[in-house]
């Protein structure tokens, strides 16, 4: 009798912790759902009765195994948690809402359609990585010993990895954030070109809002960011190119008093000054190869295209058109539309020509792929050099270093940095390639723990040999650093 008194009793107990391993599975598993985005009805409920059923057999199987061998080691857990465990189980909740409201970003979901490479983006890749940490953590949890010593213990390591977790969402919301200013600012541009060429009449604050936004980027020192979007879409193509147009004329000015009375006005010139080539067929600026006589005709026209539609629907920039008529004259006599030479050709125009040339370099097009910064400024000062463009303001260039800031480059040992910062002694020939950066990774590939600082102009022996393509930011950092790929 005292035998079945004790089997009852252990039934007994058996049910009360079976209801509570449940209630905290469920908690557990309703997290991890949440986070899988098992959301819709449908499907939802029939995965759950079965993986409820699933999971009580597996728990009963488990506790007649217990009563059969009477070992007190095998029994279930946690019956408890402590009140640290709870505070992290609901901090696990609430990035799993962080990590559904970024799943809810379209450009998380689809990545930018402008582009031309939308695979492997590493905002996917990166909110895949950071979404399987965060379940992981949280299934954790039910691995969790009765013992309140134990979960203390094991809350500690539970505890980092939370804070990895965060500071990676941190990252990944950053990097959205920058990416989403960066296409609002092109989509913005964008329409207002359509609706220039399409002659109807716009205010100049919308062109205003845009260029300050520009110039408050050099004022605050922020990192070049060359804008791409492919010829097929020609208004995002020539918004994209005069956004990059825009911040390397006003960081060629941005330390002379004199040009910057004019920023503003080569600011919005650089943004407008290729609205000419929407009346082109989209054809043409998709062609990947060489052009026929007529269509170079059409091609070069787009400057007085532009400036009459510029005249037309944005009055107030009407100063500007005899810049943006000229932009593509050259120094020598060589260029369009008018053949001008040195003394015809103004001051802005020179600027416009000089922003517009290393843009086009450093940017993709259907017929070559985008030069690295420091073969774009170099074949730009050539071109100086020779006669077409002018030699003064070309070198002002040297400003932006061969590595402009935010560049991610590869020293000669194979490791990988990000420019962090550049030396304004364009004197000093070789200041221009040894900038000072932020090492990231070693020359096996190895992403560093931390960043680590590097003056490479005072440092003997390490020279950068390359920038990374776009290609080569995404394979080796797009993970750790979706914030500068």
């Amino acid at each position: 009798m005292t035998d079945t008194r004790v089997l009852l009793g252990k039934i007994k107990d058996l049910r009360q912790r079976l209801a509570q391993v449940q209630g905290l599975v469920g908690e557990a598993n309703r997290a991890a759902a949440t986070l899988l985005g098992e959301d819709e009805k449908t499907d939802a409920s029939l995965d759950e009765k079965i993986e409820e059923g699933n999971r009580r057999q597996a728990l009963l199987d488990n506790a007649l195994r217990q009563l059969a061998d009477g070992i007190s080691g095998n029994e279930i857990r946690p019956t408890r948690l402590t009140g640290r465990a709870r505070h992290l189980l609901e901090r696990g909740r609430q990035l799993v809402a962080k990590l559904k409201t970024l799943a809810d970003e379209p450009l998380v979901q689809k990545g930018d359609q402008g582009g031309d490479d939308t695979l492997n983006d590493p905002l996917l890749d990166s909110f895949r990585d950071t979404a399987s940490m965060t379940e992981s953590a949280l299934r954790l949890v039910q691995a969790f010993p009765d013992a309140p010593s134990a979960q203390l213990r094991l809350s500690d390591g539970l505890e980092h990895i939370m804070e990895a977790v965060a500071e990676r969402l941190a990252l990944l919301t950053e990097a959205v954030d920058v990416r989403r200013g960066e296409i609002r600012r092109r989509d913005v541009l964008a329409k207002l070109l359509i609706r220039m060429k399409n002659g109807e009449s716009l205010a100049p604050e919308a062109f205003v809002d845009l260029a300050e936004s520009i110039l408050e980027e050099v004022r605050q020192g922020a990192p070049l960011r060359y804008m791409h979007a492919p010829a097929k879409n020609p208004a995002e193509f020539v918004a994209c190119h005069g956004i990059t147009a825009a911040r390397i004329a006003s960081r060629m000015i941005r330390h002379d008093m004199e040009w910057q009375k004019f920023a503003l006005d080569a600011v919005i010139a650089s943004f407008i000054k290729d609205v000419g080539m929407l009346a082109l067929e989209p054809e043409i600026l998709a062609h990947d190869g060489k052009l026929s006589d007529d269509e170079l005709r059409q091609v070069e026209g787009h400057v007085r295209k532009g400036a009459d539609l510029i005249a037309k629907s944005l009055p107030a920039a009407a100063p500007l058109c005899e810049a943006i008529v000229s932009h593509h004259e050259r120094l020598d006599g060589t260029g369009y539309p008018a053949g001008l030479r040195d003394p015809q050709i103004g001051m802005m125009p020179r600027l416009l020509a000089i922003a517009d040339v290393y843009a086009a370099m450093s940017c993709p097009r259907p017929h070559r792929a985008p030069l690295d910064p420091r073969t774009a400024l170099t074949e730009t000062l050539l071109l100086a050099e020779r006669g077409l463009l002018d030699r003064t303001l070309a070198e002002r260039l040297l400003h932006l270093s061969f590595y402009p800031v935010g560049s991610i480059v590869e020293l000669a040992d194979g490791s990988v940095g990000l420019v962090v910062a550049t030396h304004l002694m364009p004197r000093q020939l070789q200041t221009p390639g040894r900038p000072v950066i932020a090492m990231l990774a070693d020359g096996d590939g190895r992403l560093l723990p931390s960043p680590r600082h590097l003056d490479l102009a005072e440092s003997e022996g390490r020279t950068i040999v390359r920038s990374l393509t776009g290609t080569q930011r995404r394979q080796l950092l797009g993970k750790r650093h979706p914030e500068l790929v």
